[in-house]
């Protein structure tokens, strides 16, 4: 398996209402999933902080990846997808496990 839970990679993510558009994007399923099924969920990782959707915004800053961003992002917890490892076009790193854990918190209280 090239691709893991909690790496940060590149994908041609859908846009809602603008088709695609390569973006980050963070790993949020777990291993077995992909091994079973083929597939992987991500969120969707943006520097756009939309007033009207701050509150599902979860910032990032260095300390919590493995890598440096090149602008100030935000994985947007209300804006998931599902690809395969076909769709990714490179690994840009991962995030630590404690932000990861409350990033998929966020994610559940976004959507549920």
């Amino acid at each position: 398996m090239k691709y893991h839970q909690k790496d940060i990679v590149e994908i041609d993510f859908p846009i809602p209402g603008e088709g695609y558009k390569v973006h980050p994007a963070l790993i949020v399923s777990n291993d077995e999933l992909q091994l079973d099924e083929g597939f992987v969920y991500v969120a969707l990782i943006s520097s756009q902080d939309f007033a009207y959707s701050r509150h599902y915004a979860y910032p990032l800053s260095d300390e919590m990846l493995s890598f440096k961003m090149e602008k100030q992002s935000y994985v947007k917890c209300q804006i998931l997808a599902v690809t395969v490892d076909t769709g990714i076009l490179r690994r840009l790193g991962s995030i630590k496990e404690r932000y990861f854990n409350e990033i998929v918190d966020k994610i559940v209280d976004s959507i549920f």
